[in-house]
């Protein structure tokens, strides 16, 4: 694994990106995707699994359908049926799978219910990846951060950080469902206890609401999100801020 440092120079690189820039700053505080108007973590559990496959020309789709949720209470959403909950969500599409993600996240809370609350992360989202329906750890790493708010430490590995950005820097390439885990400890150990104090206040960074710079999680995912949405999605090595970098073993300039 790379050293603190290492990657301290990697994320100072891609923070410094004005677009990346813009966009952490539009989802930092209150994220788009998984809001603070929502507070009941029973509800938090269910919004986090639809907020799969919902790009930013969605996004105002996917706050409808939330915003929609948001107006019955985790109770009131449990007794409805297939058929009124398929009509709220239908607009993000894949209606049978999400209606089946969030049918067996509702039997999962009613199993261990406040018990939720007690475990640790890594073993809340280990349950949930292994028992509810569409979960998988990619799925569960995000439930476990919205329910638990946005600084609880977990740094969430989607499929395109583990499967083109995170190797292109440097880690280990996964082919199966537990390297998004694998990855997420990984860039929870290195964010942790790395002060990164001067990279955020060099490029404005410190009027966001970040509290503690020496655990970052939240903001250093954003930043790594945000970057691979500009750069690493585009599949131009030759447009990407780290290829000429010596800090960074970037396999798009082999």
């Amino acid at each position: 694994m790379m050293s603190k440092e290492e990657f301290k120079k990697i994320i100072d690189i891609c923070a410094s990106m004005p677009d990346v820039k813009e966009d952490v700053f539009k989802n930092h505080d209150n994220n788009m995707w998984w809001p603070l108007e929502i507070e009941d973590y029973k509800k938090r559990l269910l919004i986090a699994g639809l907020s799969t496959r919902i790009s930013y020309n969605m996004i105002n789709s996917y706050r409808k359908v939330i915003n929609q949720l948001n107006e019955y209470s985790y109770e009131q959403i449990k007794s409805m049926t297939k058929e009124e909950i398929i009509e709220i969500i239908k607009g993000l599409g894949l209606s049978n799978t999400r209606y089946s993600y969030l049918s067996s996240m509702i039997d999962f809370i009613e199993k261990y219910n406040d018990a939720i609350l007690e475990k640790d992360n890594d073993e809340l989202i280990e349950l949930i990846a292994n028992n509810v329906s569409g979960a998988s750890y990619k799925v569960a790493q995000c439930c476990v951060l919205y329910m638990r708010g946005y600084y609880c430490g977990i740094m969430p590995v989607d499929s395109g950080m583990k499967d083109v950005e995170l190797p292109c820097i440097g880690f280990e390439k996964y082919g199966n469902a537990i390297g998004h885990d694998i990855l997420r400890k990984q860039l929870q150990e290195l964010v942790k206890d790395n002060n990164m104090e001067d990279i955020i206040t060099k490029y404005g960074y410190d009027k966001l609401n970040i509290p503690n710079y020496d655990n970052a999680t939240w903001w250093a995912h954003l930043v790594l999100i945000y970057f691979k949405r500009h750069y690493c999605n585009k599949h131009k090595p030759d447009e990407c801020p780290l290829v000429n970098e010596i800090c960074v073993g970037c396999k798009c300039k082999k």
